[in-house]
């Protein structure tokens, strides 16, 4: 029961915290917190885009995350970590494609 406990917390911690990261990187626009190279690769006209598709694909991973901790906490099932692997691919798609596209 105190393993099922942990397990649920630590998964929805990081699911909100990496939640909190990717919308301060798409609307707020923190690109430092993905890592001061992007500082200097991403050309200015093209932070807003490379801000929005990075911050999306962090969201993405942190709520599939959450949802993952939930279905966790609900079902006691490992098949619930396919929600985060499904986001997480799809939220490393977005990372990729931002920094092929944008980084210079």
């Amino acid at each position: 029961m105190i393993g099922k406990i942990i397990g649920v917390s630590v998964t929805g911690a990081v699911g909100a915290l990496l939640a909190v990261f990717g919308w301060l990187i798409w609307k707020k626009e923190k690109i430092t917190l993905l890592h001061d190279y992007h500082t200097d690769k991403v050309a200015p006209e093209n932070r807003k885009a490379f801000c929005t598709l990075s911050g999306i694909g962090i969201l993405v991973i942190g709520i599939g995350l959450l949802i993952t901790a939930l279905l966790l906490g609900i079902t006691e099932s490992a098949a619930s970590f396919l929600c985060f692997a499904a986001a997480f691919i799809a939220g490393l798609a977005l990372l990729i494609t931002a920094g092929r596209k944008y980084n210079t």
